[in-house]
């Protein structure tokens, strides 16, 4: 199996847990990004991933690539550019009862100025799966143009498409989204999104049963597999047949739940693989479970840390 992904990479600056973000002497520098960050989860997997995408050639473009390059994941199909810069988003790490909060800084960044054109398509040539989510289509309208052809390209070359729904209110209101997004979901084969973007953007009610069939019959008609997250609760699928599943969700001591969501869709594609939808939930489960132990935004776990936990009865408290 082999995975390209689209989107945007950040930099992370976050408060020392206990730092006002206003008095901070010192940030915490981290990588992070929707589809990189899912690009990183496999590639850590074992899965060859490619990451597409537009970066200044500065020293902060070459901080982000570095970092995932690092991690295994083919960066060589970049698009470098001389203007532009990187987005950046501030995290003032909260303890209850303050929330955590972030500030983004991310206008005009170079992947908002990325064009077809600078869309190397070929990277999909042997692709099983190719990835993105709705983050990617909210930045620009150039965004929105670029992940439409990289979608249409990803079909004509036969990769199943993932999509991750992953809905920002501070990059576009639902009513601009909802129209937006049906179109990528019209066109996916495996669809994933929290229960509070199916339920808030696709205006969907009722049961856990109801909200996903509704979902598959009006946004998602020719998905294999839809999955709905439901954060403590697990989650919950439908696929082929009607076929619906539920899934518990992992006791977690959270130390950083940012990135969950996109290990969540790299175990699941990683399950989907080597094995059916009820494995590939397990195993997703898992490596979202394992991301919210480690501090930052990528997933970096292997294969065999992940099954371990997706194999574990946690019901004694102790593994030995």
């Amino acid at each position: 199996m082999s995975v390209v992904t689209l989107g945007e990479a950040m930099l992370r600056l976050s408060t020392p847990r206990g730092s006002r973000l206003e008095a901070a002497r010192s940030l915490d520098v981290h990588v992070g990004g929707s589809e990189s960050n899912v690009a990183v989860a496999l590639a850590r997997l074992g899965v060859p991933a490619l990451w597409l995408s537009r970066l200044p050639d500065n020293p902060l473009g070459r901080h982000v690539a570095n970092e995932i390059s690092a991690a295994g994941v083919d960066t060589s199909r970049v698009r470098w550019v001389s203007d532009g810069r990187v987005g950046l988003y501030f995290v003032e790490v909260g303890s209850a009862p303050r929330s955590t909060t972030v500030w983004y800084d991310r206008r005009d960044s170079a992947i908002t100025g990325m064009k077809p054109e600078d869309l190397d398509l070929g990277a999909l040539a042997d692709a099983q799966y190719a990835v993105l989510s709705g983050i990617s289509p909210a930045l620009s309208e150039n965004m929105r143009e670029v992940s439409r052809c990289f979608v249409e390209e990803a079909r004509l070359r036969r990769a199943r498409v993932c999509f991750d729904v992953n809905y920002r209110a501070r990059l576009w209101p639902v009513s601009t989204a909802r129209a937006a997004l049906a179109e990528f979901l019209g066109l996916a084969d495996i669809v994933i999104a929290s229960e509070r973007d199916a339920r808030l953007v696709f205006d969907l009610e009722g049961t856990d049963h109801d909200v996903i069939a509704q979902f598959q019959a009006t946004w998602a008609p020719r998905a294999e597999l839809i999955v709905i997250t439901q954060s403590e609760r697990g989650s919950i699928a439908l696929g082929t047949g009607g076929v619906f599943r539920r899934h518990p969700a992992i006791q977690t001591e959270v130390v950083d739940r940012f990135g969950a969501g996109d290990a969540f869709v790299a175990g699941l594609l990683w399950g989907l693989s080597n094995g059916d939808a009820e494995s590939a939930l397990l195993k997703a489960t898992a490596a979202a479970a394992l991301k919210c132990t480690t501090i930052g935004d990528q997933a970096q776990f292997t294969q065999a840390e992940v099954a371990q936990v997706a194999n574990t009865d946690f019901s004694e408290g102790v593994v030995r």
